[in-house]
């Protein structure tokens, strides 16, 4: 079985602990690894993944070794292990376009080499590095970055992971220009493995599966990481709220009053996440049930597990022969596929893809 070479699309939190997960496979590839669904996908391991470059916009991040752009001072996720040999991988420079807008740009410095930087640069760099899998985790409002990150990879025939909630998957252009071309393509909006989302839809699926009618609910979040502090910013927020609002959709609800989304940033938190998630529904004879649930994680980490299967999708999609977006992958790992099932369904269907 062949590796799978994976670039990253931002040196930031998630794309650490990420790392850090493939760096504990590989450091023994037998070991059965906490919050790891499937230890196997279409036949790759996790041990399997080699991180072979990222990019990035930060001066501490770029022209350094992956180790190295981690310990940068916007860094929050918890080092858990060192890099192996994904350390040396080095962090190049990307094209700014509006990655740094709103909060972000008073707290990380633009690497003076990304000035010069071209789409074309990160095709080139993405053929030369032999990448199969391009995760893409931005901030949440760089549009214009992530369009230029998709662009790159279709022109080097590389599979896109978008683990941002900015429309690629669901953008109907897009998922024809990667299908017409034979490129795979997964997301929008990683789905964090056991976080708010997650959460509220599995409540949402339990009290309609119960015949209860949903009369209202909400999902409020908070943390103190870079991506709460992106989040503050409404007119960067305001695709994060539509993700989650597709994916409550998807889980069955409609017509009901609700909101669900970033509300602070709380800086001593750092990658701590809170959410709060409200369901009001009424029962038999009209009765009310309520519920009210406090989930506290490590937002980083989370996100790794799901990454780790997305990656392993797209490269099994890909020696499949299959392109543009795949639904089988995309429902349970994302918040906004372009086709959204109840996490029941999305589970089956992604487990029976990964077999």
């Amino acid at each position: 079985m062949k590796s799978i070479r994976v670039a990253l699309a931002g040196a930031g939190n998630c794309a650490w602990s990420f790392s850090q997960f493939v760096a504990i496979a590989q450091a023994d590839p037998d070991t059965k690894l906490p919050g790891l669904m499937c230890p196997m996908v279409g036949g790759y391991r996790l041990s399997d993944v080699h991180i072979v470059a990222a990019f990035d916009v930060d001066a501490k991040k770029v022209g350094r070794p992956l180790a190295e752009a981690f310990t940068a001072p916007t860094i929050s996720a918890t080092g858990f292990t060192r890099l192996g040999t994904d350390g040396d991988s080095m962090v190049l420079p990307a094209p700014l376009l509006d990655g740094l807008d709103g909060p972000l740009g008073a707290v990380v410095e633009q690497a003076a080499a990304t000035r010069s930087a071209t789409e074309e640069d990160v095709a080139k760099a993405l053929v030369e590095w032999e990448v199969d899998v391009l995760v893409i985790t931005l901030p949440t409002g760089a549009s214009q970055a992530v369009h230029m990150f998709a662009n790159a990879a279709l022109a080097a025939g590389v599979a896109v992971v978008n683990a941002t909630p900015e429309e690629l998957a669901r953008n109907e252009d897009i998922r024809s220009r990667f299908a017409d071309a034979g490129v795979v393509i997964l997301g929008d909006d990683l789905r964090s493995h056991v976080g708010a989302t997650s959460l509220h839809t599995t409540l949402v699926e339990l009290l309609l599966s119960r015949g209860l009618v949903l009369t209202s609910t909400y999902q409020l979040n908070v943390g103190g990481n870079t991506d709460f502090l992106n989040l503050a910013d409404s007119t960067r927020s305001a695709t994060k709220f539509a993700s989650k609002a597709n994916a409550l959709r998807a889980a069955g609800m409609t017509d009901v009053e609700g909101a669900a989304g970033p509300t602070g940033f709380i800086e001593h938190l750092a990658d701590t996440k809170v959410c709060f998630a409200h369901l009001q529904a009424t029962s038999v004879l009209g009765s009310e049930v309520e519920i009210d649930v406090k989930l506290k994680v490590e937002d980083s980490p989370n996100a790794a597990g799901v990454i780790a299967n997305a990656v392993r999708a797209a490269k099994v999609a890909t020696d499949r022969g299959l392109s543009g977006v795949v639904d089988e992958a995309s429902a349970l790992l994302f918040k906004s596929p372009p086709h959204g099932l109840p996490e029941s369904e999305a589970r089956s269907a992604f487990l029976n893809f990964a077999s």
